[in-house]
């Protein structure tokens, strides 16, 4: 019962100087990664929703991307990190979705509590870093956990320690924090596919900027809260079921930097686990100029579908959590984009005509062909097998760092325009450097 103290004590003790110099380049990237997408989810109805309520409050702490009018610390992170995952092009981890979580709450306390980017650079790789350790106490099982959304569920402790560490919280402080925001975390799996999907990121984010700042004016919780009995493990993330649970397993790791190796940034906006696929489905195109109406007939084969990912795509949100609308949009249009999952794209004749043609199959003898399955077609009168592999952009398959910059520009062009994309691109690829975030966040509330 002592791991919330061992935990508070190493997340003080993170200084940019103790993380390997891969580690510091991820995490910049993830950085600006989400603040792209997020820019890019301007606009979309989750965030146009969530801004319209807090519009109704009064306050001028904190910056909403995209928006000149401020508001307050955790609703500012309640809208960047809906905005975030609106589109579900943000990255993935071992813990879910990592940034959506982590940089509203790094934005909204970094900005008030006035810090320097390099500590916003290092708040962000506390979060990260007792995300994975929170990960690793739990085996993750088919349906995420007992059908929660590991993001929700994980997110609201990591935006605690963000924001924690840049209010300075000591150590039992933080381990308030985080009592208190074990009682906000959830989000369940069956949102998938809707416009909450989007607000688990939003409301993770905002539960943990909420949580800090309570712990910070003396509000109390458990200080074992999250391995105590009826605790946040226990209640939470296990559901009673412990078979498997292991504390030590998050402790014994400690001192030991993930990002690098965990860090999964996501080329097409949707649901990661469809990512291998659409690579597989736009190869196909390439290799035989096979297109839609050639199809009679594809499986798709994964050695393990998960529950969660078998939402029917009935337009827009829906589309984005399943196999079969993006691989036959890869082969139709040769690009999975953001009007990809559009409703006028999804109501397109050759859609309507051709989708129901598509099959997704659980079929543990498929990752004989590739390790996460197998498209199998029948067109033009033969059969092909085309394997899906680990898609690029997981940790196993970097992308360069020019692409990521190049992914943020084409997000944040559209909200913010060119130039100051290109220039807060700039600004964000060097942001230890910075002695505050605040230019960078005064250039992004401005639409062009």
């Amino acid at each position: 019962m002592e791991f919330g103290l061992t935990l508070a004590q190493y997340v003080s003790n993170i200084t940019l100087d103790k993380v390997p110099q891969r580690d510091i380049d991820v995490a910049k990237l993830a950085i600006m990664d989400q603040i792209g997408v997020a820019l890019a989810g301007v606009g979309e109805d989750p965030g146009v929703k969530v801004q319209a309520m807090v519009d109704r409050c009064t306050s001028n702490e904190a910056t909403v991307l995209g928006n000149p009018r401020k508001t307050s610390t955790w609703l500012a992170a309640l809208v960047n990190g809906t905005l975030g995952h609106t589109l579900d092009f943000d990255d993935c981890s071992s813990f879910g979705h990592p940034s959506v979580v982590l940089v509203p709450a790094m934005l909204a306390t970094g900005e008030t509590q006035k810090r320097s980017g390099r500590e916003l650079l290092e708040a962000y790789i506390a979060g990260y870093e007792v995300g994975e350790a929170l990960s690793r106490i739990v085996p993750r099982r088919p349906d995420q956990f007992h059908g929660l959304h590991s993001t929700a569920m994980f997110g609201s402790l990591t935006s605690a320690t963000v924001s924690g560490k840049l209010m300075g919280l000591e150590a039992t402080q933080q381990r308030h924090a985080w009592g208190i925001a074990a009682s906000h975390s959830g989000g369940i799996t069956g949102n998938f596919g809707t416009h909450t999907k989007p607000l688990h990121g939003g409301t993770a984010s905002q539960a943990g900027v909420m949580a800090a700042e309570l712990a910070l004016n003396g509000f109390e919780a458990n200080l074992n809260a999250i391995d105590g009995p009826l605790g946040y493990i226990y209640s939470v993330v296990a559901a009673s079921r412990m078979e498997g649970v292991d504390i030590a397993k998050a402790t014994n790791d400690l001192g030991n930097w993930h990002i690098a190796d965990t860090w999964r940034m996501k080329k097409f906006p949707c649901g990661y686990i469809a990512q291998g696929a659409i690579d597989a489905a736009l190869r196909l195109r390439e290799q035989t100029g096979i297109k839609l109406h050639d199809i009679t007939a594809c499986e798709i084969r994964v050695p393990h579908l998960q529950p969660y990912f078998r939402v029917k795509a009935q337009g827009e949100f829906s589309g984005k959590f399943g196999y079969e609308y993006p691989v036959a949009s890869a082969i139709q249009d040769g690009y999975v984009i953001k009007s990809t999952f559009s409703d006028a794209a999804f109501k397109r004749a050759e859609m309507r005509d051709h989708l129901p043609r598509f099959k997704t199959l659980e079929d543990p003898a498929s990752s004989q062909y590739g390790p996460l399955g197998v498209l199998v077609i029948e067109a033009l009168g033969k059969t092909i097998y085309q394997p899906i592999e680990i898609p690029v952009g997981d940790c196993k398959r970097p992308v360069p760092p020019s692409y990521v910059v190049d992914k943020y520009i084409t997000n944040a062009s559209e909200v913010v325009g060119e130039s100051v994309a290109r220039k807060t691109a700039g600004m964000l690829q060097k942001i230890e450097t910075l002695p505050s975030i605040q230019p960078v966040l005064e250039l992004l509330s401005k639409r062009a």
